[in-house]
């Protein structure tokens, strides 16, 4: 009987950590998702029009760390190439807001998201099922915001969990010119 116990025991505890998904990595494939934005309540994936054949930056954030990369942002739409490539369709910037991790109510989430939609020129969806978060690998709740550039192949480039420090926007700006241009 103590041997039955064991067995299943250990046939649960593989089962609970196999259930949660190692975080990506620079070189692995980004998965696609289907999220709203706040403005319209269009539906968006990575295939979308939109994103489709572009590099993308995407900041994935709880409206705790809403705020966190918002420098990272002003850098690159201060960055005059970026801008060229954003208009010539190679690049675009995407937000994500983790509506599953914050106790702040979504009507709430959402207005702050159309607000950010609005002043940052970029697609704000909005995550209320923590989507994103299972893609990308990162375990509930997660209250940092996750930066993530992904080439034209959705290959990721660039990761990084957490306020971004601002000595890594140059290279961000570097990766984004050196992957629209493939």
């Amino acid at each position: 009987m103590k041997k039955l116990i064991i067995a299943v025991m250990l046939v649960l505890s593989l089962g609970i950590l196999t259930s949660y998904a190692a975080e990506l990595k620079v070189g692995d494939k980004l998965g696609d998702f289907k999220l709203n934005d706040a403005l319209d309540n269009k539906s968006y994936s990575l295939s979308s029009p939109e994103f489709a054949g572009r590099v993308v930056y995407l900041v994935y954030a709880s409206t705790s760390s809403s705020d966190d990369n918002d420098h990272v942002t002003a850098a690159l739409r201060a960055n005059k190439d970026l801008e060229n490539l954003k208009s010539a369709k190679k690049y675009v910037g995407l937000g994500i807001g983790n509506q599953k991790d914050s106790p702040v109510p979504n009507f709430v989430i959402k207005q702050v998201a159309k607000k950010k939609q609005k002043s940052s020129a970029s697609i704000i969806l909005l995550d209320p099922d923590f989507t994103v978060g299972k893609v990308l690998g990162l375990s509930a709740p997660h209250k940092a915001a996750v930066s993530v550039l992904v080439d034209k192949n959705r290959v990721i480039r660039y990761i990084y969990s957490g306020k971004t420090p601002a000595e890594n926007i140059p290279k961000i700006a570097e990766l984004i010119k050196k992957y629209a241009a493939e």
